[in-house]
């Protein structure tokens, strides 16, 4: 509540109703002066920005150290103390992948071309038809052939866009550069394409236990997926400071020191299943073995649908470069 002086009109300026207190019934509007000073402007803006961290910083509690709770609390109606999930989810993943791209420096950059350096020999991206020069010369060779024995509309498509970038990014580093950075930049979508499967797949995991609807699923995996984007961030964070005080050293050559990138991976993979499990423990309240069973169902079929979603959108990514 502000503490602008209350209006004595009990007409409200947003809808129009007749208004009995200080608030709209019909649509929440609070009833005060619509012309407010600088210092009301600011007490309101000093009220909702710690209002949010109060929320803000309770929701990461739950979140972080009781996996599972803060959707428990949600299916319970507490809600009024945190974020909504989507609120949440949209803070954490841009939160995240803003930081991601910022870290990302040239070393990193030297590193994947480094490491991609074989895969980028004779400057082809897929290695559809590498005899031919150029997209006239296939596309030539491909109108001479029987209709039976001409390329599939994929084989095709990827082998003349292989051509053209080919011909477009005759350097294979800088091709390779622009896929990574295209892809990267994807990736945030396919996050997003991935959370309703899983979240249906949770939903015919869970299907005997008739008091879940799939839209609690959902909220289940809006807060997972936000706990994995924080628990991310902050193994990246280590990983920086472990460069910083030169823990980590990397080498701009082949002798790459591959065991701080597996040390990284390692600590994030185990963290991330960790809590994960944990979080199905909590909110689904079932016992360790059932929980562990379903831990790698979900494990493997979230690997596959990964797998599909990754290939397609390095496809489509392919296309766009």
């Amino acid at each position: 509540m502000s503490h602008i002086n209350e209006r004595q009109e009990k007409s409200c300026l947003n809808c129009n109703a007749v208004i009995h207190g200080r608030f709209c019934h019909i649509c929440g509007q609070e009833n005060v002066a619509p012309r407010e000073k600088f210092r009301h402007m600011l007490a309101h803006f000093v009220f909702d920005l710690f209002h949010f961290d109060g929320k803000f910083f309770t929701t990461m509690k739950s979140l972080l150290l009781k996996p599972g709770l803060l959707s428990q609390e949600h299916l319970r109606g507490r809600r009024a103390d945190y974020l909504h999930p989507i609120r949440l989810y949209i803070f954490t993943s841009a939160f995240f992948f803003l930081f991601f791209f910022a870290v990302k420096t040239d070393k990193v950059e030297d590193k994947i071309t480094v490491n991609s350096a074989d895969s980028i020999r004779n400057n082809d991206i897929v290695n559809f038809k590498q005899s031919y020069s150029g997209i006239r010369e296939y596309d030539s060779v491909q109108a001479s052939l029987p209709k039976d024995k001409r390329d599939g509309y994929i084989i095709k498509k990827l082998t003349r866009r292989n051509l053209e970038l080919k011909e477009k990014y005759p350097d294979g580093k800088e091709m390779k550069s622009k896929l990574f950075d295209v892809f990267t930049h994807q990736f945030p979508k396919l996050l997003f394409v991935s959370l309703p499967i899983f979240a249906f797949i949770l939903f015919l995991l869970y299907s005997r236990k008739n008091k879940y609807y799939y839209a609690d699923h959902v909220v289940y995996t809006l807060h997972l997926y936000s706990a994995f984007f924080i628990i991310l961030f902050l193994i990246i964070c280590l990983n920086i400071f472990f460069t910083a005080i030169g823990l980590y050293k990397y080498k701009v050559d082949k002798e790459i020191n591959y065991l701080n990138g597996f040390i990284s991976s390692s600590i994030a993979g185990w963290l991330l299943m960790f809590y994960w499990y944990k979080s199905l423990r909590k909110f689904y309240n079932q016992s360790r073995s059932k929980t562990i069973l379903k831990f790698f169902l979900l494990l493997l079929t979230n690997s596959i649908v990964f797998a599909i979603l990754f290939l397609i959108f390095i496809f489509f990514s392919f296309l766009i470069v």
